[in-house]
């Protein structure tokens, strides 16, 4: 049994080392394009497709979950929207305050 602060600070780092990643995949743009402002998909044992392997296996490991979501550009720094850049959400479902953002050009898979 791993101690809540443990815990956090693992979803923190898998979701600063590969989790993020997941705006990089085809896979994962496509879902999210395609998906209403606020929809969210899990990002956890079952659900983490085209994510690095090492990801995977800390996923796994440690039952790491997440969540993803297109947001609103004003839910972080304004940069990240500019130029009609999408914004993905990507945090801890366990650990809401450990999050990070990424801004998405809509017209490349």
């Amino acid at each position: 049994m791993r101690s809540a602060r443990l815990m956090k600070k693992l979803h923190k780092y898998w979701l600063d080392f590969g989790v993020i990643d997941a705006s990089q995949s085809t896979y994962w743009r496509s879902i999210l394009f395609e998906s209403s402002l606020g929809e969210r998909f899990p990002i956890d044992g079952l659900n983490c497709e085209h994510l690095d392997k090492k990801t995977v296996a800390a996923i796994t490991k440690y039952g790491l979950e997440y969540w993803v979501s297109v947001v609103d550009g004003s839910e972080t720094d304004s940069w990240l929207s500019e130029n009609g850049m999408v914004v993905f959400k990507f945090w801890a479902q366990k650990f809401p305050t450990v999050k990070m953002f990424s801004g998405n050009n809509p017209n490349v898979l």
